[in-house]
């Protein structure tokens, strides 16, 4: 016979162990098995986060940037079916004449804002989101597909010269169109608005000078004869985005209602 275990102590596999290595074997085990039971819990865990994270950011910057679309859409109906541009460079139209021309200078410049606003918020969704995360790879891959095909009708060349924006411009006035701003610890960004866009217009040259051509090609426009394949095809992706960002046209109820009897200056 084998000499008796002393007090306190167990026979494990023949080995003499004390009781208190053995409880803190197991609970070694058990605290081992926990973690690695853990891992794909905490990473479910860290992926839910971060999809409400993206969640939070699509629907910061989704509503803004359907905002811009739909102001440039608008722009370029008015240009297609009213003339604004004619009436108001060319013609000198203004309800409230005054002795600045207020209303040819608005009509360069808001015409201009309107496309480097929707350029800027590009950027901002490239840079924040990659682009919006709609929850789904199919509707994901559509949405980046209709970014990149009014980029392109941007800087096609073979298309009329207003609002021709190669993509290297295109990619600038988006980075001087949005200024960094702060939410507690996380860093967001917004677009300028149009009174500052006019300011800076006015006091910065470099600001001012990357406009220059996207304001001659306005100005050159006003003199043409009616209609422009690019605004023409512009409109139509324009339409086709907005349409697939607020399908139930919860955001823009209105936004086929045929045309007002009155003339917008808008």
């Amino acid at each position: 016979m084998g000499k008796p275990v002393p007090s306190g102590w167990s026979l494990a596999g023949g080995v003499v162990v004390q009781a208190e290595v053995v409880v803190a074997l197991i609970a070694g085990g058990a605290g081992l098995a926990v973690a690695v039971a853990s891992v794909p819990l905490n990473y479910a865990l860290a992926r839910r986060v971060r999809r409400e994270d993206e969640q939070d950011l699509m629907a910061r910057y989704r509503d803004p940037f359907l905002w811009a679309m739909h102001d440039l859409r608008s722009r370029i109906r008015t240009i297609l079916d009213d003339e604004f541009l004619t009436r108001f460079l060319i013609n000198g139209e203004d309800a409230i004449p005054t002795s600045v021309d207020f209303m040819n200078v608005y009509a360069r410049r808001h015409t201009v804002f309107v496309l480097a606003e929707y350029l800027g918020w590009v950027e901002i969704v490239r840079r924040t989101v990659g682009f919006l995360d709609l929850g789904d790879q199919r509707m994901n891959r559509s949405l980046l597909e209709y970014l990149t095909t009014i980029r392109r009708v941007l800087f096609a060349v073979d298309l009329d010269p207003i609002f021709h924006v190669p993509t290297g411009q295109q990619r600038a006035i988006g980075e001087l169109m949005i200024v960094p701003e702060r939410d507690g610890e996380r860093r967001n960004w917004r677009c300028i608005g149009f009174a500052e866009f006019c300011a800076r217009l006015d006091r910065d040259e470099y600001f001012a000078g990357w406009f220059k051509r996207v304001d001659q090609g306005v100005v050159n426009f006003a003199s043409q004869a009616p209609g422009s394949n690019r605004l023409v095809e512009l409109n139509m992706r324009l339409t086709e985005l907005i349409d697939f960002l607020d399908p139930s046209q919860t955001r823009f109820p209105l936004r086929d209602q045929e045309r007002p009897h009155y003339r917008s200056q808008e």
